[in-house]
């Protein structure tokens, strides 16, 4: 049972909701009604492929930062971790057989983008944040795609990639002992932990600002407004405000995770008023 719940644990559930929700989101932006299943389940392997590979070639970091990991901690070997890498990557591959063409390639972009984010550009300055940013705004940009209209998604995709770029800033500045520990050249190591939390200060305002825009506008109705403006620009101030009283940094990180899912809801009810 102990195993079967590390396994759990290292494909990380939350992040592989995040992603297929964001498909989900950009497909429903569309206003299509034929759901893309297929898509959707692939995603999800993707993305708990990404996730194990990740904590496998983070096991010497997760010793120092985080040594609760179930690979950190020894509750889990690397070869069951990585069986069960295999066995996502393989899922994927599977499920990229019966996607469009188009679909098929961007799964697969995915699944080498994620492993090489893992393998080398986590590590390395901005690198490996401008990356996984990147692929989690995409999820949009895919779902509406797959809904016939990919500049649909363009607006959630460019917010999300904003909003993951700060906490991933904020994330490697908490992570500093054991990065450094390893050789990692992240960010807050090159430049500094005042000079990357000031980044992240200085995007979060943006998000504040920028964010109920397209409501104003008139390109989203009021309920975008109302969910935006009411739990995403709360807990991004909130995150603002801990950042500058030097608190913890992972209850920031853990609070963004509450404001991407809340995100994801606004723009699922945007385009309908």
């Amino acid at each position: 049972m102990r195993k079967v719940l590390s396994l759990i644990i290292v494909m990380r559930p939350h992040n592989v909701a995040a992603a297929v929700l964001s498909v989900a989101v950009g497909f429903a932006m569309t206003g299509s009604t034929h759901w893309p299943w297929l898509v959707l389940a692939a995603a999800a392997f993707a993305t708990a492929a990404g996730n194990t590979i990740n904590d496998i070639y983070d096991v010497d970091i997760d010793r120092v930062n985080k040594p609760r990991r179930p690979l950190a901690a020894g509750a889990l070997s690397i070869n069951a971790a990585i069986g069960l890498y295999a066995s996502f990557f393989a899922a994927s591959v599977f499920l990229m057989l019966f996607l469009p063409g188009n679909a098929a390639v961007w799964i697969g972009v995915w699944i080498v983008l994620l492993h090489v984010y893992s393998w080398r550009l986590k590590r390395m300055y901005l690198a490996g944040n401008i990356l996984v940013s990147a692929v989690a705004g995409s999820g949009f940009l895919l779902g509406a795609h797959a809904g016939g209209h990919v500049m649909a998604g363009a607006i959630p995709a460019a917010f999300t990639f904003f909003f993951v770029m700060g906490r991933e800033i904020v994330k490697d500045t908490d992570d500093i002992e054991g990065d450094r520990a390893c050789k990692a050249t992240t960010f807050p190591i090159v430049s500094g932990r005042r000079a990357a939390l000031t980044t992240a200060l200085a995007i979060f305002l943006a998000l504040c600002i920028s964010i109920p825009v397209p409501s104003f506008i008139g390109m989203y109705g009021m309920a975008y407004a109302l969910i935006m403006l009411l739990g995403v620009v709360p807990i991004l101030l909130i995150s603002i405000g801990i950042i500058l009283r030097r608190r913890s940094l992972g209850t920031v990180s853990m609070l963004l995770k509450i404001g991407m899912f809340f995100g994801c809801v606004a723009f699922w009810f945007g385009p309908r008023g």
